[in-house]
């Protein structure tokens, strides 16, 4: 069960089967209604003998005859090649021995009717060109199906509208009245002529429901069975989701379904309405268009019977409605507004009074105005000119607070504001203002004081641990040049002559750190040639790298590369990166350097895999004494990448570590000048 719920085949496919479910239960309900409304149609057996063609077809076209007469009897006639009976337009093509106009009006307008009217005169008008139209008017009147006004009298074999079939039939009475008539008029219709769509489609409605029995109304019942078990299926299936829990919505199922349901209504009531007039004048093109309009209200109706369900199973319809929404907004306005009042009553209660004070005064010299005018007109544009005033006033001063503050955002201190003529609010607001920058001067003044003590400190214990460690070092040299005849003796000597210059490198590295920091470095900024120093270092390092089985790939572009940096300190930086990445490389992997140039920077990319596992964050990598190697096996202070970044700020540039995985990639930028 839990797969039919929540197959996504099942249900497009039961998507597909409603359009044409709901099809047949309309074919089944126009043919229930047909059957009701022509049953004498249907017992007639011949489409064409029905009062559905006859009344709807064939009388209209010969009322359009009528209309011809009545021009031609009116005398609007011109005894020319030409002739205008206001319905049709005609060409003469005949002079003698009889004169005969023939009808321009496009033939199809008539749907296989042909006619010829013959006046006193025996002119002839008709819609037919033939050779001999005697011989056409015995034809017309041995058709299939024919009317036509002779010698008063009207003979017909469509018994609605013959001499007989009139004297019953009060809707026709003008047909009587053409008795009188002093035209001939010979009328007969060719059914294998129409190439209208709308005679195709009344005979085969006609054929289809007069030999199709009653299979109409079992397709239909068949059909309301299917589409209520379908119906069944998708309210128990729709929202659920494989691999997803409970009812699953979209954003659209989150969106405002007031809206939804707005925008669904029009497209409905716009493409119903254009289905509707497309079926009122039917042929091949505006049934494509009713099609077309039938599919997309299908489509509409159910994009909102969806998501009314989704919603509904999910308990979140109420939440999603516009009504809902809108009460929500409201609410939270109301809140908004009632917090904005209460924040600070003496605030609020000051403005509060003062408006309400403009208000009265305002509406007072209003009413004073239309009373006496004169004095009162001065008084109130003198009040309204005040206020103004008052208004700019106190903004200026708010402008004033506003850049103060930015002042402090921006680093500069020993801030204050001048509180003399400030209202009192605000006064108070520059007071703690005043007092925030003058503890902040004082933060700023004790942190620099930290810092240069710390760097003092720093310094003072280097240089005293510098003077017995040189001498250690001295000593260490000496007992070398000796003949040593214990070998523990010499291995307890290189361990302490390589441990004294460890920790003689990380004095000098920490002193190095602490004037980097601070910025307690002259630099010497000059114009270097980036592509030559990156070779030279790459060149001292070859044979180091080589030791660890590393292989270095230099991607250098072919021109110059000029930046301006001191070549001391940029050097001191790129040769701690490659001393990093000797220590910390897999051995036998590949070491790539990168030297990219665009219009504006220049970036110096270096990229290695790590032999240790990178579980740490590349921030974290950067602060001092801080080890990509937790377990500490490789020498190193842990100072190289800090003192690397401090030197790179001091010249001017950018420097940042990513890691991804064992991907350890350091890039060095600077800006072209």
């Amino acid at each position: 069960m839990e797969k039919l719920r929540n197959s996504d085949t099942l249900k497009i496919i039961s998507y597909i089967l409603i359009p044409f479910l709901m099809l047949a239960i309309i074919l089944g309900a126009i043919y229930i209604e047909y059957n009701s409304y022509n049953k004498e149609d249907l017992a007639r057996g011949d489409y064409y003998k029905t009062d559905s063609f006859v009344y709807n077809e064939y009388y209209p076209n010969i009322q359009r005859i009528f209309r011809i007469c009545s021009s031609i009897d009116e005398g609007i006639r011109e005894q020319g090649e030409y002739y205008n009976s206001f319905v049709d337009n005609y060409v003469l093509v005949q002079e003698t021995p009889t004169r005969i106009y023939y009808s321009q009006t496009y033939r199809s307008y008539y749907n296989g009717f042909n006619y010829i009217i013959i006046d006193e005169s025996g002119t002839i008008f008709t819609n037919i060109q033939t050779e001999n139209y005697n011989a056409k008017i015995e034809e017309m009147k041995n058709s299939e199906y024919y009317w036509y006004k002779e010698n008063s009298t009207i003979t017909s074999n469509l018994e609605q509208i013959n001499d007989k079939g009139l004297a019953y039939n009060y809707g026709l009475e003008n047909l009587k009245d053409t008795k009188n008539s002093k035209f001939s008029i010979y009328t007969a219709f060719d059914k294998e002529q129409p190439v209208t769509l709308k005679y195709r489609v009344n005979v085969a409605i006609y054929n289809f429901i007069a030999n199709v029995g009653n299979m109409p109304i079992f397709a239909m019942s068949y059909s309301i069975l299917m589409l209520f078990i379908i119906a069944v299926y998708l309210i128990w299936a729709i929202g659920h989701k494989k691999n997803k829990e409970g009812i699953y919505l979209s954003n659209f199922d989150n969106f405002s379904y007031g809206i939804i349901f707005i925008v669904v209504s029009i497209v409905i009531a716009t493409f119903m309405t254009i289905g509707r007039e497309c079926l009122a004048n039917i042929d091949i093109f505006t049934l494509v268009i009713a099609l077309i309009s039938y599919l997309i209200c299908y489509i509409a109706c159910a994009v909102i019977g969806i998501t009314t369900i989704k919603r509904l199973k999910a308990r979140s319809f109420i939440k999603t409605t516009l009504t809902y929404k809108t009460c929500k907004w409201i609410k939270k306005k109301v809140k908004e507004t009632s917090n904005l009042i209460l924040w600070n009553k003496e605030i609020t209660t000051k403005l509060i009074i003062y408006y309400i004070s403009f208000l009265v005064i305002s509406l007072f010299l209003i009413v004073a105005t239309a009373t006496t005018m004169g004095f009162c007109v001065i008084l109130l544009l003198i009040f309204w000119a005040l206020v103004l005033y008052l208004m700019l006033n106190y903004a200026k001063q708010l402008n004033n607070i506003k850049q103060n503050l930015k002042s402090i955002y921006e680093g500069k201190q020993e801030i204050k504001i001048e509180t003399t003529n400030l209202e009192k609010n605000l006064k108070e607001m520059a007071e703690y203002i005043n007092s925030l920058s003058l503890g902040l001067t004082k933060a700023v003044e004790e942190s620099l004081k930290s810092e240069r003590m710390k760097t003092q400190l720093i310094t003072n214990v280097s240089h005293d641990i510098k003077t017995p460690l040189t001498s250690i070092i001295n000593y260490v040299d000496l007992l070398k040049k000796e003949e040593m005849p214990n070998e523990k003796v010499k291995e307890y000597l290189r361990i302490l002559d390589n441990k004294s210059q460890r920790l003689k490198r990380l004095t000098e590295d920490l002193v190095e750190a602490s004037k980097a920091t601070s910025g307690n470095i002259k630099l010497n900024i000059e114009n270097i040639n980036l592509k030559e120093l990156i070779k030279q270092i790459s060149g001292e390092f070859e044979d180091k790298f080589n030791e660890k089985n590393l292989e270095l790939i230099l991607q250098i572009p072919k021109e110059a590369v000029q930046i301006k940096a001191d070549s001391r300190y940029l050097y001191r930086v790129i040769e701690n990166m490659y001393t990093n990445i000797m220590k910390y490389a897999l051995e036998g992997s590949r070491v790539y350097v990168d030297i990219l140039k665009n219009n504006e920077k220049v970036q110096i990319e270096l990229k290695n895999i790590s032999k240790a596992k990178l579980n740490i964050k590349a921030e974290e990598l950067m602060q001092r004494f801080v080890r990509g190697d937790t377990s500490r096996n490789t020498e190193g202070s842990g100072l190289g990448l800090s003192i690397a970044e401090s030197l790179t700020k001091l010249q001017g540039g950018n420097f940042s570590i990513h890691l991804d995985g064992d991907l350890f990639k350091v890039v060095i930028e600077f800006i072209i000048k």
